[in-house]
């Protein structure tokens, strides 16, 4: 299952670079599925192999996150049309809603990664789960870009 997971975990990182490239002006996007949850590999994995694998509760919130994560994307490319440049700056920032949501979706695959095998596969507890406070050290991943160069040519 860790190397499902860590196959899941690369596809985000995958989709997350081919978005900074386009938003740098290195590469091209298909834009009419920025806000499609399945039509990225992590989303059609979370769909299939990771509805089987993955208890309800913690599904359900994957899915919120990773729709949110697409969402915020979506918001992005729509602010840059607009010419809200300052916006979209933000929200790509490395304290920005988009790569705060890729954090999320991540810390909670991370959360899946730990459990034990045999409780993925079986139904969670009822009465709520315990759960770690502890915060692990991780490297922070953004989305900002020191030059931001394809929002500062358009603006």
């Amino acid at each position: 299952m860790k190397n499902e997971i860590n196959e899941a975990l690369n596809a985000h990182s995958a989709w997350k670079s081919r978005f900074k490239d386009y938003l740098n002006g290195r590469a091209s996007f298909d834009l009419k599925t920025v806000d499609a949850t399945d039509q990225c590999h992590f989303g059609k994995w979370l769909a299939n192999e990771g509805y089987r694998m993955v208890p309800s509760e913690l599904y359900n919130e994957i899915h919120g996150v990773h729709k949110e994560f697409h969402q915020i994307a979506a918001d992005i490319i729509q602010k840059i049309k607009e010419k809200r440049f300052e916006e979209a700056r933000e929200d790509i920032s490395q304290n920005g809603a988009l790569n705060q949501a890729s954090l999320r979706l991540r810390d909670l695959l991370m959360k899946l990664s730990l459990r034990e095998p045999s409780s993925a596969t079986s139904p969670a507890p009822k009465n709520g789960q315990s759960s770690s406070s502890k915060e692990t050290d991780r490297p922070q991943s953004s989305f900002s870009d020191k030059s931001d160069s394809f929002l500062l040519r358009l603006k």
